[in-house]
C-alpha cells in the first residue's frame, strides 16, 4: 500500500471530466484506487466516475490517494499509478487552467 496527497490546482475543482480522466488512469492499472479528502472521512473507489464526483474537491483542496496491489499487481504498478494521477491533477491541472 501507498499513499500520496495532491492539492487540486485546476479553477474548476473535481467536476465529471476531471474525474473520468481519474477513471481512465486507474484502469490501466491492476492496483486498487481509493480517494479521501482531506478532512472528511468517506473514502471512495478511485475508479468509479460518480463516486470521485461526490468527493465535491474544489480549487486548493487535498486528497488523499492511496493504492492497493491486488491480482497480481506490484508495488511498482501503484507508485506508476500515483505518479501519473499527481502529474495530472497538480501539474497538468486536469489540461484545464
Amino acid at each position: 500500500m501507498k499513499e500520496i496527497i495532491v492539492e487540486v490546482k485546476n479553477e474548476q475543482g473535481l467536476h465529471a471530466r476531471p474525474a473520468a480522466l481519474i477513471v481512465n488512469i486507474a484502469k490501466k492499472y491492476n492496483v486498487k484506487l481509493e480517494i479521501e479528502k482531506i478532512g472528511e472521512n468517506e473514502v471512495i473507489d478511485g475508479k468509479n466516475v460518480m463516486g470521485i464526483m461526490t468527493l465535491g474537491a474544489a480549487e486548493r483542496e487535498k486528497l488523499k490517494l492511496r493504492t492497493v496491489s491486488e491480482n497480481g499487481g506490484s508495488t511498482e504498478e501503484e507508485g506508476k499509478l500515483l505518479e501519473e494521477l499527481r502529474q495530472l491533477i497538480e501539474i497538468d491541472k486536469f489540461f484545464e487552467k
